[in-house]
């Protein structure tokens, strides 16, 4: 009877040692995935090309074990981006509208104007896979899809307290124009070609995306007026 309890025991520690290995090995593969998403960013502050082995190396690990979380550069690069914008654009809100978009356009302008390397290299690799092979057609056989709906998603939910009260044509017109004033493209257009500080960029896109509600609200009040 002993037997059988001691069996019995160290039947159940072992379970437990196997589900604790399995544990370590799960947080072992989560640390390297983010060495190598974290080595990614320092190449790109530095300067460098994004490679698979510049990034293992950068991270102190194996250049087959790098290839064993990602098969090609973009997809690091698209992991860089994740982390870049791990942060709750649209968490905690207030309800009014001009508020409520004010604070996402700052809260996004700020998180990429304080690491515009890195979204300058998101944005160059998403515009070489729009022309992969130069004959340019579009490739999402890989699973990664080109366009990006992030920013899209981000103005709907800023603008979704309007959606019962603005003609519907009058709602989606206005949220394409809003997300045209903020994001890396903007970034661009008001860093390099107007060459602003960051922070007036950041202010220029805020007053932009007001400035284009404003409108639409008063577009709205006059279709109402004339019935």
């Amino acid at each position: 009877m002993t037997e059988g309890r001691t069996g019995s025991a160290a039947g159940a520690t072992g379970g437990l040692a196997r589900g604790g290995s399995s544990e370590g090995r799960r947080n072992q593969k989560l640390r390297t995935r983010r060495a190598l998403v974290d080595a990614a960013v320092t190449l790109v502050r530095e300067g460098r090309p994004v490679t698979i082995a510049d990034a293992a190396e950068v991270a102190q690990v194996s250049v087959a074990t790098a290839y064993r979380y990602f098969s090609h550069p973009q997809d690091l690069l698209r992991e860089t981006q994740s982390a870049a914008r791990a942060f709750e654009a649209v968490a905690e809100l207030p309800d009014d509208p001009a508020e409520r978009l004010d604070q996402l356009v700052s809260r996004v302008a700020g998180v990429q104007l304080d690491d515009e390397a890195v979204w300058r290299a998101v944005l160059r690799s998403s515009l070489e896979r729009w022309t992969p092979s130069g004959a340019g057609e579009l490739d999402e056989s890989d699973g990664t899809p080109i366009r990006n709906r992030f920013r899209l998603d981000l103005t709907r939910t800023a603008l979704e307290p309007l959606a019962g009260t603005l003609p519907p044509d009058l709602h989606r017109r206005l949220l394409m124009a809003v997300t045209l004033v903020y994001g890396v493209e903007a970034l661009i257009t008001t860093r390099d070609v107007c060459e602003l500080d960051p922070a007036e960029a950041k202010d220029v896109m805020r007053w932009a995306a007001g400035a284009l509600l404003e409108a639409a609200l008063r577009e709205a009040e006059e279709q109402g007026e004339r019935g």
